[in-house]
């Protein structure tokens, strides 16, 4: 799930690194299915209600900079999820903000060791 949140997170952020860098860490080190992180990388539904759930929750609290409804946190507990998973959620934001905004300023180029899941922002 980390690996699924970081992705969503980089992505609404159009981080080109992050995207690569954890496209791979999620297919060779986290297991995610390769149908589940093709649907993240290309903006689609992903194939899986909970972590569908969890990639849109984490992609409303970046758009909106945190200011959910009330209606939007319930939705995501009642996928299956707990006002932890919200507070993982934030932190998780904050993290990945701060590497995606510093990625941006200074032009990070991929690493060749991500170079096979390259992603550029559209």
């Amino acid at each position: 799930q980390q690996e699924v949140v970081f992705l969503a997170i980089s992505h609404e952020n159009a981080c080109e690194y992050c995207m690569s860098a954890h496209s791979m860490l999620a297919d060779q080190m986290s297991g995610v299915p390769a149908d589940i992180l093709e649907a993240i990388r290309n903006d689609q539904p992903v194939p899986d209600a909970e972590l569908e759930a969890l990639c849109q929750f984490s992609k409303i609290v970046v758009r909106k900079r945190g200011f959910l409804s009330q209606n939007e946190i319930d939705d995501f507990i009642n996928a299956g999820f707990t006002e932890r998973h919200v507070l993982e959620v934030v932190l998780a934001v904050a993290v990945k903000t701060l590497s995606n905004y510093s990625n941006h300023l200074f032009q990070t180029e991929v690493d060749e060791m991500f170079s096979d899941y390259q992603w550029t922002r559209t």
